[in-house]
């Protein structure tokens, strides 16, 4: 009996994990995203790259980030030209979402005061425009009816709102701010506003070929083993971002 024991110990102990198998397979991998303030920046530095970088660097692979429009970055994923779309809500065929998030977070809209009168929660909203980065928002985000209009840029979004061309600005709260320091046009802030309208969750993309089964197991089997010995809680806290309920998921 004890013998029997020993040796299925030793099986045990000799058989390489499900992620460091998987992970041999890879030398290199390519992620994809904007350039998001404090996430993505194009130096190199902020949450989604550092986050990233640690998870692989567990398994000794390399990360290279290529910049891209959301929808374009998708695109790279399903095309196989890349591995990981760093970031979103969503997700269509052949792309998947991983089991744990990058990042949850509540989103707001930003708007003028005297064109949509007296905050009234989320009903404010019903029927209204709403601006939104491509593919950042759609129906599926808002509890009532709207109508969600794609522009090019937060910067866009928010010059149509001065110049009172349309109803609402939606963006995380970060972004919104990008916006407003990269705005030209003068305005006086006491004449608008930003208001809370919903939470959700971000994670990243893998299209479901076989590499990216693969590579999604060892960014799920690598974020746990952050998670749990408290390196990626420090992450999120010198970034100065809300830190995701993993256990949970």
């Amino acid at each position: 009996m004890k013998t029997h024991f020993f040796y299925a110990l030793l099986i045990l102990l000799l058989t390489p994990s499900t992620a460091l198998s998987n992970a041999s397979n890879f030398d290199e991998i390519i992620t994809t995203s904007p350039s998001w303030d404090t996430f993505t920046n194009k130096d190199g530095t902020g949450l989604y790259h550092e986050v990233m970088r640690e998870v692989f660097r567990q398994y000794d692979i390399k990360v290279r980030h290529e910049y891209s429009k959301s929808s374009r970055s998708e695109e790279l994923v399903m095309l196989e030209n890349a591995d990981i779309m760093t970031c979103d809500d969503k997700t269509i065929p052949p792309l998947t979402m991983a089991r744990f998030p990058m990042y949850q977070n509540i989103f707001y809209v930003f708007f003028k005061k005297h064109r949509i009168g007296p905050w009234m929660g989320v009903e404010t909203l019903r029927d209204k425009e709403i601006l939104s980065q491509p593919s950042f928002y759609d129906q599926t985000n808002f509890t009532v009816p709207v109508n969600v209009k794609e522009v090019m840029t937060g910067k866009q979004a928010l010059s149509m709102i001065l110049m009172n061309r349309s109803d609402f600005y939606a963006d995380d709260l970060i972004l919104i701010q990008q916006s407003i320091k990269e705005n030209v046009l003068p305005f006086n802030m006491d004449d608008f506003e930003i208001q809370e309208v919903g939470r959700r969750s971000y994670y990243p993309l893998f299209n479901t070929n076989e590499r990216g089964k693969q590579l999604m197991k060892v960014y799920e089997d690598g974020i746990l083993k952050l998670h749990k010995s408290g390196k990626l809680k420090s992450i999120y806290d010198k970034w100065g971002h809300q830190y995701p309920d993993f256990d949970s998921f």
